[in-house]
């Protein structure tokens, strides 16, 4: 019985930090133009559209995985 309650209260603790992770996001830099020198990309601009949570991922296109 103990067994039990310690792994529910394991899993309560562990619910909201899955949650968290569940809702990370990941962005493409510079989104369909990508990171590139060619062109008037504004990164900055970029960016300042975004809100950026921890444990978000910003991959550039070119990144392989």
């Amino acid at each position: 019985m103990a067994a039990k309650r310690i792994v529910a209260q394991a899993l309560l603790i562990l619910m909201p930090a899955l949650l968290r992770l569940s809702l990370a996001a990941v962005y493409k830099v510079g989104d369909s133009a990508g990171w590139t020198t060619i062109g008037n990309i504004d990164y900055k601009q970029w960016a300042a559209t975004k809100t950026f949570q921890v444990g978000d991922v910003i991959r550039s296109p070119v990144a392989r995985r």
